[in-house]
């Protein structure tokens, strides 16, 4: 099948893009996704970039599969499959390939799942520390992890001035005997490594990297972004930041709306007709968006309906059967 089969003119524009970094900037259900898997397909039939030579990163899982379903339906893949990965998966296989570098936490590398995580890292530092409610070790293990996707565990005086020292010497200790990583902490590992070790090589040099969901990425993912375009990818980012909805994970919007500042050269690239609601639907919703003062205005328009008047509303039980509806 053709890249450019069932596109929209301003679809086939995002996703056939080049010459430097781009954002595409568009609102929900304007097919952002689908743009961006189209835009592998072309950079790998049209641009002949080797697929080993892309990135694709998503925020979940059930993204990551959705993404990869509308890739192979597309693409010939006898010949190879470009990446798509969960950033938190991603940054597990660089730390891995990097092991003899990784100087920050217990080799060899593992990662604690979430039975152990709750059943015995958390009851052993609550039998540590004297504490009987098991609530009060799960806020610390939250607070800790806050501060590595927010960056504040960076600050020089973290160990010193955190609100709880104690706990930060107690789970240090654990996990140098029993030997494990937190899931929480993949991607600030990852960046630590990278940082601290010149030596440090990813996995393939990527020529491409995608990121859908941009507006979804918290202060230590978009540096971690930032170290592969540093290291020769050209990014493509793709988001809307009234959807920035991860709070608790420090989902920061600001990291889309300063796109332009933070990638030169760039294009912001824009998609307008949406293919999910009807006018009334979308005035209401950008009224309530407006509300964000700081929000990128961004235009967007209904696809015309079968029949005038007719509006459709349509239920899917994930993110991939709506995907899937696109096609």
């Amino acid at each position: 099948m053709p890249w450019d089969t069932d596109l929209t003119d301003e679809q086939k524009k995002a996703a056939s893009h080049s010459g430097c970094h781009a954002c595409l900037l568009a609102g929900p259900g304007t097919g952002k996704t689908y743009a961006i898997s189209r835009r592998i397909v072309y950079l790998i039939t049209e641009a002949g970039i080797s697929y080993k030579k892309i990135l694709a990163l998503t925020f979940t899982r059930a993204a990551t599969q959705g993404l990869r379903q509308q890739i192979l339906k597309v693409l010939d893949i006898t010949k190879g499959k470009p990446q798509v990965s969960t950033l938190h998966s991603f940054a597990l296989k660089q730390l891995l390939k990097n092991a003899s570098a990784v100087t920050t936490v217990p080799r060899p590398l593992r990662i604690a799942d979430d039975w152990e995580e709750r059943h015995i890292i958390e009851e052993d530092i609550k039998k540590l520390l004297g504490i009987q409610n098991l609530h009060i070790i799960q806020d610390k293990f939250e607070q800790l992890s806050s501060d590595w996707q927010t960056l504040e565990a960076e600050k020089k005086d973290w160990e010193e001035s955190h609100p709880d020292p104690a706990f930060i010497g107690a789970w240090q200790d654990h996990r140098k005997i029993f030997g494990y990583m937190l899931r929480s902490e993949l991607v600030y590992q990852l960046k630590k490594t990278i940082e601290q070790n010149p030596d440090f090589t990813f996995e393939q040099p990527y020529e491409h990297v995608l990121v859908d969901e941009y507006q979804d990425l918290n202060s230590c993912d978009l540096a971690v972004i930032r170290k592969l375009t540093e290291a020769g990818g050209e990014l493509f980012a793709t988001g809307d930041d009234d959807q920035s909805i991860y709070g608790f994970r420090y989902a920061n919007p600001e990291g889309i709306r300063r796109f332009e500042d933070d990638y030169q050269p760039c294009d912001i690239l824009n998609l307008e007709l949406c293919m999910r609601c009807d006018k009334k639907i979308l005035q209401l919703g950008e009224f309530v968006a407006n509300l964000d003062y700081k929000r990128i205005s961004k235009a967007l328009e209904p696809a015309p309906a079968k029949e005038e008047g007719e509006v459709h509303v349509l239920h899917f039980p994930n993110q991939v059967e709506e995907a899937r509806s696109m096609e």
